[in-house]
């Protein structure tokens, strides 16, 4: 596997606790990305290789910074605690104001950031996310989690396989011999960090802070999407000012990683803020 060079690291926060990080890209436009609830089985410091590759044609283009949650997540770890800690590594790195990329449970967090701290964001990307978790959201999370706390990990793998890529829908005849290699994958060092990063989202609701996101802002997401659905995104796009709200059609949750329109909507909006 080939792709950009890149640099990876561990930001020690005042807490004493590391935040990973990979940077990569030459270009001038500063983007930090904040990654779904994957970020529970690998990290961007563990996966900056395969990163690196997925974003080799933007790094001509951009100067990214891919930052994981902190390594060790506490008990009821929710989402304004995240943000804390994002907003530290920003303020510690001296970036901002940036394109703050987020996906999947990285989008509450990154909500926050932008209302609270609007002088680190120059505009917010929300991809394959919504602003709360309403009652068909939480049931998904709420079977993720119980697949993770029986250990049934090749169940796990499969299912979020299947609810991410539509491309996986024509595998489904070989499920029993895949489930077993997607469960290895799936399955992280440390279970509990996995099940704290979708426990501390189950409760969100940034209904109440939307029409504070004062940035052009980018909504996208995959028209059959079955953990945040378009009407859920479509509600969160109405809610912020500034919002242009893009759908891939018959795309799943994963619409950010497979649909082509997804690069040319994050250039569009690069675009329109500078």
């Amino acid at each position: 596997m080939f792709g950009p060079t890149f640099d990876k690291t561990k930001l020690k926060l005042s807490n004493g606790s590391l935040m990973p990080i990979v940077q990569l890209g030459c270009g001038p436009t500063p983007v930090v990305t904040i990654p779904g609830a994957g970020d529970g089985i690998t990290t961007a410091y563990e996966a900056a290789q395969s990163m690196a590759w997925f974003y080799r044609r933007r790094a001509p283009h951009q100067h990214m910074h891919i930052i994981s949650r902190r390594e060790d997540i506490p008990v009821d770890y929710d989402i304004a605690d995240h943000a804390h800690d994002y907003i530290e590594a920003l303020d510690q790195l001296r970036l901002g104001p940036v394109i703050l990329e987020c996906n999947s449970a990285g989008g509450p967090i990154g909500q926050t950031i932008a209302a609270h701290r609007p002088d680190l964001v120059r505009a917010l990307v929300l991809a394959s996310t919504a602003h709360k978790v309403d009652a068909d959201a939480a049931a998904v999370i709420e079977s993720w989690l119980s697949l993770i706390g029986e250990g049934r990990w090749a169940e796990f793998g499969w299912d979020i396989t299947v609810k991410t890529y539509r491309s996986a829908e024509r595998f489904r005849w070989a499920a029993p011999a895949l489930k077993p290699i997607l469960g290895a994958v799936s399955r992280p060092e440390n279970a509990d960090r996995l099940q704290r990063i979708l426990q501390g989202i189950l409760e969100v609701d940034n209904s109440g802070i939307l029409d504070a996101i004062d940035c052009p802002t980018l909504v996208f997401g995959g028209t059959r999407d079955p953990v945040f659905d378009s009407e859920l995104q479509r509600q969160m796009a109405q809610g912020i000012p500034q919002a242009r709200f893009v759908q891939a059609k018959n795309y799943l949750h994963g619409a950010d990683l497979e649909s082509p329109d997804y690069p040319k909507a994050v250039v569009e909006l690069i675009i329109d803020t500078y």
